[in-house]
């Protein structure tokens, strides 16, 4: 065979042979074993490559498919798993740089042309060359060729971002800098780095690191790349730029260029020809020829923030923070702005600004994080330098003012925060263009706003000078402006910030700020306030001020130092007198229709001020003894009482009159006084008399009626909550929350029409449908809505007796309405056959009660009379139908209802709800059927369901019988269910079906517990069962091959609940009262009906699928009352002679059916655990165990297959392990010593390893499975015994089935979570049995070998719980073991503590996702440090150790701060067993890095634990 292809070498250098022939040749020599040629690889490499080059040196003329079979030959070869095996056994290809050089020439075509002719080959192939250590090291030796092609990789990217090959190019970037990395790591020549970088890397890598910041290639498309893998490229680009840029030999060039030749250090070698790195590196950043001008400016900006970045990581320590700096200006200056003050004409759009005052942003908090800015040194060492480029560009700032921008405000809050020197100079132009003349309107800015107001008020309130800045505030609302355009002057943003500082000023200095807006008003407001509407406006905004500080001051008290209280005093003597009083004044005189604005201004700013003067009059009159009101303490009683001492009455009726005709801040302030009116009254009066009363009824009207008209608009502002943003908009929001807010005062002295209306208004503002959670970036705001979701969710709703009466009245009617509007009857056929549809009040309920309260308990006729209009109307034609807009509707209202304390209803309220609701439930009888009817129909019995849970739920038996309740649901639903185009194991109709089981479950037990005419009431639901069967029964054999027989299994449902209220009512004899032998009869009935129903339901080959749930639960309910009307069947066993059982062969089938179908049923929690059931109770009675085999041998083997089934998810498997449990105890009572055996040689039998080495992890894991139902079973005598002498093999099988799983790769964790679980409870559980020490060790072995690194969040936080348990079980129930293993103990917990120091470090972003899972395994070993300091004896001498190796592993990582604060607080529980001597010899021994680590953990050890513990015995007796 040799001799046969011993030509092929001269085939592929022929020129006779096409290259058709010769790439099958090729490829055939190339996979071929019988192809013998010396040094074959190297031949048919060098032969491609041959072709190549005289291909692109024009020697060679070949087609174009030809090459790009050529290229794809070549890379098969590249990646070929042959190529990898020849490696890995010692031999040697040469790659030849001819090869290289034209993979580079390639991929330059590719980036200056684009052509992507070969281009995905090419780059395969390189990538292929550059993961091959034994090929790559032909790009690692000629540093010039990785260069050129690291160059070229990263232009075609920048200029190629939406290709299709930018995944690929991508990944060989990725590669090509983890080469270049170490090249630069071992170069020992910076300047030669440093040249490669400025000369052919710097800009590509700047441009390529933008784009991938910008998620160019993370956007859904064709070129879409992995987040990780850009995140990746990112931060290697990052580190070549640092590593060739800012390389630590290259300090002494920059300190030259930097600082001066004065400042070099002499003692480090500088590079003589380079001496302007930062030169170099500014000029080609700013060099725009490799890059659109559109996005020249942008990439140079990110570019900046990056480079200084970089530049502060490698050069920032102590003694260089001036060298730092210095690199700052020269930076800023590649920035746009920074050319703004030369140049004033030119200007910059908003998107220009956002992206360069991002940068600004980022180089001032890298000032400020670095500590680069000291002010004193600044001042005395450098001449202000640092102080004189900051003031510059706050210079900048403020005069080219960009409020659309939020990181302008950050920006200008960095400043501040360095020194507020910086922008005291320009501080009132600060406060014009960052607050007063400031346009902000999106959320976020808001918040940025807001954040620089309270640094500005922080700042200043440290310095003791908020008077001062408050003065230059109003300094600046009172210049000339056009008032008009600007906002309101405290929304919530900075009025919470002014808010926050004035409760932590001193008195004094707020009465200052007092007096200061006094002085304003009566120097430059009052004397110019007459007919000008500028002046008008600044009076409101200084107004607003004037509220807020006086409402936020710290309140006086009797405490308080007298002259302080005088002085209060006295400034509010000035308040009413100089500002109030005069203000009132001007609107006496009628201005002209022109002053309408004028008018509404000065009343705004009137009112404001007297609403706020009263409010702080009556909080100083009721907290401080010395303070004495102006206002005394005789109540005014009239038709117009006085609002404000001193005001005459008939200027209030001219002020109702003017503030009636707009919605304004005006009248929201004068309900804010009646309000206040009323305060004051129920406060000073101890009796009401009937002029108080009345006086209070006025106010309550007046307060409701004035903004009654506001509450009908449709669309309405929200308001943010702050006084001063009251607008026409925002009022409708504003008056309402002050009516919802006060409810407790207004409502007792409402009329009945006043709180109808209220709840109209109530019902009408709730949204009908779940609102959806609010956005993160979305403004919390105050809505009609919200406020009225608030009060239908708030706890004292139900207080407010008289609203919740109204309001339950409202909504009754709208739904009834809706009822009504869907009648195909006239309102009087209505009216007579469901009267309550139709009431206004409750006089038809109390109709209803009385007639029926006289009538005695076997009174059927009466009692009987609602129930037979229902059911002669569902027997007819029902008079309402519903079509889905409705439907829709009455959603929205139960929604609402739900939400009300249905449990808690009065009898008459109770009553109107459950006839309502039921009307409601019933009139979607022979509608069409869609999934919005079966909805609704399961929201109505939900909230029957719950308003019979209520305390009055009797009431509804005063007027209907249960048997009629039953009857009319069963009757309506029965049609209904025949229109539903649903399957019978359907998550909705299965819903559906348990709510109206628990519904109808629910009414015969109150019909036991009330002994309510027990044999009628059951008489009669069994007949109607027993009828309802026969008419189905036909229509069930006619449906058996087209559709599911819903309305069959309703009545197995109606007959399950049956029959589980009946069963125990029947056993237990002496609950029973009446007749009691004729309940057993309606039992057996019932019983009779559920068996034939359930016959046809369980012939083969009708269904498909398995046994839906409730066919299941009613075979077992059938079984189990079975079971206890014959006692004897449990006793009887197998082999004795018996009468069959009645139902034996039924229940026989059921059992073998679901030994087939347990597997599959184990996915539905409910389904399974009504198996289980079952197959336990079917278990118990030996009289129904089949005569052809034994039952525990068939049950164990379908729970084994149950337990090996991979295809039942993990929660599904948790969710299904107590019912398990449950069979299995019963199981392994009854059951022989044979029986055990069995159980416990299955599990030895499933734990062998050769099932592992036959890959059978389903006998593992069912083995596994089978052993933790096993321990989870009360075991006692033999059987216990059997286990425990067992425990011994099953140790050593779980260690050998760990080990095993954790060398595959990946590790099996199918496998090691359940051994751990199991090996756990094992543990725990063998506390006493398990005497030998060494299967104790064994554990260790398991500790140590499973991995925990590589795995993902959830599948990491499982093993780590499921270590730690073993661990812990260990620790607690063998510490004889503990005492004797300690080494092993500590390695494998050090393994946990180390590794969530790994997994808690502090990582890229978007790691931060993954820190719950983290935190939980950082409280767990938390927890495990407690315990082991608690054993203070074993672990004193091991105590040092546990510390070193901690701050030995911190060291090397930067940890989460929650992850960190957690481990700390369990090292230093191990601190505590720490003596002086170990303290000393830990500062000795410890590496130079982990002695730092040790002393600053030891530090905040004595100053947060110990001095804590200290303090904490000094209490202890």
């Amino acid at each position: 065979m040799a001799a046969v292809y011993s030509g092929i070498s001269l085939k592929l250098k022929s020129k006779t042979t096409s290259w058709e022939d010769k790439l099958k040749l090729a490829h055939f020599a190339w996979v071929s074993h019988q192809c013998f040629l010396p040094n074959k690889e190297q031949v048919l490499l060098d032969w491609a490559r041959q072709s190549l080059v005289a291909f692109y040196k024009k020697k060679l003329e070949l087609t174009e498919d030809v090459v790009e079979r050529l290229w794809a030959y070549v890379d098969n070869i590249l990646h070929s798993r042959k190529l990898q095996n020849l490696f890995k056994n010692g031999k040697t290809i040469n790659l030849q740089i001819s090869l290289v050089k034209i993979i580079n020439e390639r991929i330059a075509e590719f980036s200056l042309s684009g052509s992507q002719r070969n281009i995905s080959a090419v780059l395969s192939s390189c990538r292929g060359i550059l993961s091959t250590p034994a090929l790559a090291v032909i790009y690692t030796a000629k540093q010039e060729l990785l260069v050129a092609l690291l160059s070229q990789l990263c232009w075609s990217a920048c200029r190629q971002p939406e290709g299709a090959v930018a995944a690929p190019l991508l990944e060989v970037i990725h590669l090509a800098l983890g080469h270049y990395l170490l090249i630069q790591q071992q170069q020992a020549n910076p300047r030669r780095v440093f040249g490669e970088m400025t000369g052919h890397l710097l800009q590509p890598c700047l441009i390529l690191r933008h784009l991938l910041s910008g998620g160019t290639w993370t956007q859904a498309g064709q070129g879409q790349v992995p987040q990780v893998l850009c995140r990746e490229v990112r931060n290697k680009l990052e580190a070549v730029l640092r590593g060739g840029v800012f390389q630590p030999d290259m300090l002494s060039s920059y300190t030259e260029e930097l600082l001066g030749q004065q400042q070099r250090d002499t003692k480090i070698g500088t590079p003589k020809s380079l001496l302007t790195p930062l030169d170099t590196v500014v000029t080609r950043l700013l060099d725009a020829g490799h890059c659109e001008l559109h996005l020249h400016a942008t990439i140079v900006a990110t570019s900046v923030a990056v480079l200084y970045r970089l530049f502060l990581d490698s050069y920032l320590k102590e003694g260089n923070q001036f060298l730092c700096f210095q690199a700052l200006p020269r930076l800023f200056g590649c920035l746009r702005i920074s050319h703004l003050q030369e140049e004033p004409g030119k200007a910059m759009s908003i998107p220009d600004w956002t992206t360069e005052l991002l940068v600004v942003e980022q180089l001032l908090s890298s000032v400020a994080s670095s500590s680069i800015y000291n002010v004193a040194t600044d001042r005395i060492r450098h001449g202000e330098a640092q102080f004189h480029f900051y003031r510059g560009v706050a210079e900048l700032l403020i005069n080219h003012p960009q409020a659309p921008v939020p990181a302008w405000f950050r920006c200008l809050k960095i400043l501040i925060s360095l020194n507020h020197l910086i922008l005291e100079p320009d501080l009132d132009d600060l406060l014009s263009s960052a607050w007063i003349d400031a346009e902000v309107t999106e959320f976020r800015t808001k918040k940025a706003q807001e954040v620089l107001i309270h640094t500005l008020f922080q700042t200043y309130a440290k310095l003791r000078q908020v008077p001062r800045l408050f003065e230059e505030l109003l300094g600046v609302i009172c210049r000339p402006a056009a008032e008009a355009l600007r906002q309101p002057v405290l929304a919530a943003g900075p009025s919470a910030a002014l808010c926050a500082c004035l409760l932590e000023l001193p008195p004094s200095q707020v009465l200052d700020m007092w007096s200061l807006v006094l002085d304003k008003f009566q120097s430059l407001i009052l004397p110019c306030l007459q007919s000008d509407v500028d002046m008008a406006l600044k009076s409101l905004s200084l107004s607003s001020l004037l509220h807020c500080v006086m409402f936020n001051m710290p309140s006086l008290d009797s405490s308080t130092p007298l002259p302080v209280i005088r002085r209060a005093q006295c400034m509010m003597e000035r308040v009413l007198g100089e500002l109030v009083k005069p203000l009132l004044a001007f609107l006496l005189d009628t201005p002209g229709p022109e002053s309408e604005l004028w008018l509404q201004k000065v009343s705004d700013s009137a009112l404001l001020l007297s609403y706020t003067w009263a409010q702080v009059d009556a909080m100083l009159s009721l907290n401080c003894g010395q303070y004495c009101s102006v206002a005394g303490t005789q109540l005014e009683i009239s038709n117009y009482p006085s609002l404000l001492p001193g005001v005459e009455a008939r200027l209030w009726k001219k002020v109702e009159k003017f503030t009636a005709q707009s919605r304004s801040l005006g009248r929201y302030c004068l309900e804010q006084l009646y309000l206040q009116r009323m305060r004051r009254t129920l406060m000073q009066t101890s009796s009401q008399s009937e002029q108080v009363l009345q006086t209070l009824r006025c106010d309550a009207a007046y307060i409701l009626g004035s903004g009654r008209g506001s509450l009908s608009l449709r669309m309405t502002a929200s308001w943010d909550g702050q006084v001063g943003t009251v607008s026409a908009s925002t009022y409708p929001a504003a008056h309402w929350h002050l009516l919802v807010s006060n409810l407790p005062i207004l409502i007792p002295y409402l009329c009945l029409d006043d709180v109808r209306y209220l709840a109209r208004v109530l019902l009408r503002t709730l949204p009908t449908s779940q609102a959806q959670g609010a956005s993160a970036d979305e403004e919390p705001s105050i809505t009609l809505e919200r406020v009225s979701t608030s009060l239908l969710h708030s706890p004292l709703f139900p207080e407010v007796q008289s609203l919740h009466s109204a309001f339950l009245r409202c909504v009754a009617t709208r739904c009834s309405s809706i009822l009504c509007s869907g009648s195909q009857s006239g309102p009087g056929s209505l009216s007579q056959q469901l009267p309550w549809l139709l009431e206004k009040d409750h006089t038809v309920m109390a109709h209803w009660e009385s007639r029926f309260a006289k009538v005695g308990p076997e009174g059927v006729g009466p009692r009987g009379e609602i129930a037979q209009n229902f059911l002669s109307l569902l027997k007819s034609d029902f008079p309402i139908q519903l079509e889905d807009e409705q439907l829709g509707d009455l959603l929205g209202l139960l929604n609402i209802i739900s939400a009300l304390h249905l449990d808690s209803l009065l009898p008459p309220h109770h009553l109107h709800y459950f006839l309502l609701l039921l009307t409601m439930a019933v009139s979607t009888q022979g509608r069409s059927c869609s999934s919005l009817a079966l909805q609704f129909l399961t929201t109505c019995y939900q909230l029957l369901a719950c308003l019979q849970r209520g305390r009055n739920a009797r009431c509804v038996f005063r007027v209907m019988y249960v048997s009629d309740i039953f009857e009319i649901v069963l009757t309506s639903l029965l049609p209904t269910s025949g229109g539903f185009c649903l399957e019978v194991d359907d998550p909705s109709w299965l819903q559906f079906l348990q709510v109206v089981g628990s519904f109808l479950e629910q009414l015969m037990q109150m019909l036991i517990q009330s002994r309510l005419s027990l044999v009628l009431n059951f008489g009669k639901i069994t007949t109607f069962l027993s009828r309802c069967k026969l008419h189905t029964e036909a229509a069930f054999s006619e449906q058996l091959g087209n559709q599911s027989p819903l309305g069959s299994q309703l009545l197995l449902v109606c007959l399950t609940k049956l029959c589980q209220v009946l069963g125990p009512l029947v056993k237990d004899r002496r609950q029973l009262q009446e007749a009691p032998a004729s309940l057993p009869e309606l039992l057996q009935q019932a019983m009779l009906q559920m068996a034939t129903g359930l016959q046809p339901c369980l012939v083969p080959g009708t269904r498909g699928h398995c046994l839906p749930s409730a066919l299941l639960s009613a075979v077992a309910t059938l079984l189990e009352v079975d079971l206890s009307q014959h006692p004897d069947w449990v006793g009887i066993s197998q082999g004795m002679d018996r009468v069959v059982p009645t139902n034996a062969a039924l229940y026989r089938s059921v059992y073998s059916r679901l030994l087939l179908e347990l597997p599959a049923l184990a996915r539905d929690t409910l389904s399974f655990q009504a198996a289980l059931q079952f197959l336990t109770l079917f278990f118990s009675a030996p009289a129904l165990h089949p005569p052809e085999g034994p039952v525990f041998v068939s049950i164990l083997h379908a729970v084994r297959t149950v337990l090996a089934d991979p295809a039942i998810p993990a929660l599904a498997a948790q969710d299904i392990e107590p019912h398990l449990g449950a069979l299995f105890t019963q199981m392994l009572e009854a059951g022989t010593m044979e029986d055990f055996g069995l159980v416990v040689q299955s599990v030895l039998q499933g734990l062998d390893i050769r099932h592992v080495w036959t890959a059978d992890m389903q006998a593992v894991l069912s083995a596994v499975g089978l052993l933790k139902l096993l321990l989870s079973c009360p075991l006692s005598g033999e059987k216990a015994s059997l286990l425990w002498r067992a425990c011994p093999q099953i140790v050593s099988a779980l260690t050998l089935q760990s080990r095993e799983a954790c060398q595959e790769r990946p590790v099996v964790l199918t496998v090691v979570e359940p051994v751990l679980d199991v090996l756990a409870l094992l543990l725990r559980q063998g506390e006493e049995a398990i005497s030998n020490p060494h299967h104790v060790n064994l554990a260790f072995s398991i500790l140590l070998t499973v991995p925990l690194d590589h795995l993902r969040p959830p599948e990491y936080g499982r093993v780590f719980l499921g270590l730690h348990n073993v661990l812990f079980s260990i620790l607690q129930c063998h510490p004889k073991v503990v005492l004797k293993a300690i080494p092993s103990f500590l390695n494998s917990f050090n393994r946990l503590v180390f590794s969530v120091m790994h997994e808690g470090r502090q990582k890229d972003k978007g790691c931060a996702d993954d820190l719950p899972v983290i935190l939980e395994c950082a409280r767990l070993v938390e927890r495990m440090y407690s315990h082991i300091a608690m054993r203070s004896e074993e672990f004193t001498t091991s105590s040092p150790f546990l510390v070193a190796q901690y701050v030995t592993e911190a060291q090397k990582v930067t940890l989460y701060p929650a992850v960190k604060d957690l481990l700390q607080e369990g090292i230093y529980l191990i601190l505590d067993l720490c003596i002086e001597p170990d303290v000393q010899f830990l500062r000795t021994s410890l590496q130079p890095g982990a002695r730092d680590v040790f002393k600053e953990l030891h530090s905040d050890y004595l100053r947060y634990h110990k001095a804590k513990n200290e303090g904490e015995k000094r209490y202890t007796a």
